[in-house]
């Protein structure tokens, strides 16, 4: 059955507003990269430091600080140190209430997708008689511009607590963010995640050929990018359990960068947005590789989209073009949720439609319900 769905109304913005907006409390996120940054921005001379008279905002107030050996011009060495105290003050930071643990559920928190880095860590959401049934599985993966957040914090603890008390097991998980890599290495790390759990499917009583996944904002784009380029051998990285797939067979994305080569050229010339996000070495190809538009093809797999006309972050332009390739392919499954005046927390702000309609969603995909 052909399920096609997709409400329109407003008018598409006529360009994009990228996603980094590299301000200093960002770019404390970045250690090395955010220290490089702040060179590109201030090092008006280009001798590799800077000095008083080139220092801006926080920097110029924070000056005297921040020159350790105190001769007047400040390193990369000082700003990277700079960087990492701030990285390790907002990790500091209580991460808001704590999702309560349904009864029936069992919580397994920092599980290692792969070895060597914190970041390659997952949570689970199970029914504790999981046992009793193959079960499908829903991945969680946060936002945040590729370049903070945590699986563990507001709706991606919240979502899968839920639905693992309605019978799903559920993953939520972490990756390398742009301070150790770049949008590469984002989409590469959810790809392994997927095959470990494909290749613990027996110890967790789960149907590897039933998985899906929701994201917002840079966490739709990597859901978009598990269902569309499982294909694409370059995206795989170089992370275990490779005989496995690292395709999801539903997503439900809400506020998501599709195509990065509507993004302007002062991103594609380079600097620190560019440069964090796609690296320095062929910018064109990165772009081409890690956006969804790529890879439609009439066997993409079912879809929900939610995209609101006010979003100036990730503007609806970004899910129009998806969904119109969607149709130009025939792809058999798709829904797509056009709100009118919704911003970028389009998810959240009508939740009273979105939450029902991911549940219906997966229902319907995953376990069969209503067909």
């Amino acid at each position: 059955m052909k399920w096609m769905r997709f409400v329109v109304a407003g008018a598409v913005p006529i360009f994009f507003v990228c996603v980094f907006i590299f301000q200093l409390r960002v770019a404390a996120a970045q250690q090395v990269r955010g220290a490089q940054w702040v060179l590109q921005q201030m090092d008006d001379d280009n001798d590799g430091a800077i000095s008083r008279s080139e220092a801006k905002a926080r920097i110029q107030t924070n000056f005297d600080r921040i020159d350790q050996d105190s001769n007047d011009v400040l390193s990369e060495g000082e700003l990277t140190q700079l960087f990492k105290r701030l990285r390790q003050a907002q990790e500091r930071k209580p991460t808001g209430r704590q999702a309560v643990v349904p009864e029936g559920v069992e919580l397994r928190e920092d599980i290692s997708y792969r070895e060597g880095n914190k970041k390659w860590s997952l949570d689970l959401a199970i029914p504790r008689d999981a046992k009793k049934s193959l079960r499908p599985v829903l991945i969680f993966i946060h936002g945040g511009g590729w370049r903070n957040g945590d699986k563990g914090t507001g709706v991606f603890r919240e979502y899968p607590l839920e639905y693992a008390s309605r019978g799903y097991v559920c993953a939520s998980l972490n990756y390398r963010l742009v301070d150790e890599g770049t949008i590469l290495d984002c989409i590469a790390d959810c790809k392994c995640a997927v095959r470990w759990l494909r290749a613990h499917a027996d110890e967790l009583s789960i149907d590897a050929s039933r998985f899906g996944a929701y994201g917002n904002s840079a966490g739709a784009h990597l859901v978009a990018m598990l269902g569309l380029s499982s294909t694409e051998d370059d995206l795989e990285g170089d992370g275990p359990h490779r005989k496995y797939s690292s395709a999801v067979q539903a997503v439900c994305c809400s506020a998501t960068p599709t195509n990065f080569r509507l993004w302007g050229e002062e991103v594609r010339n380079g600097g620190g947005r560019a440069a964090a996000l796609f690296g320095t070495q062929d910018i064109e190809q990165t772009m081409e590789l890690a956006s969804p538009v790529t890879y439609v093809t009439s066997g993409s797999p079912p879809f929900l989209m939610v995209h609101g006309t006010a979003d100036t972050t990730v503007p609806v332009q970004q899910s129009d073009d998806l969904n119109t390739l969607f149709q130009e392919h025939e792809s058999s499954d798709v829904t797509y949720l056009r709100i009118n005046d919704a911003g970028h927390g389009v998810f959240r702000q009508h939740a009273s439609e979105t939450v029902p309609a991911m549940q219906e969603f997966f229902d319907r995909v995953l376990r069969g319900d209503g067909e």
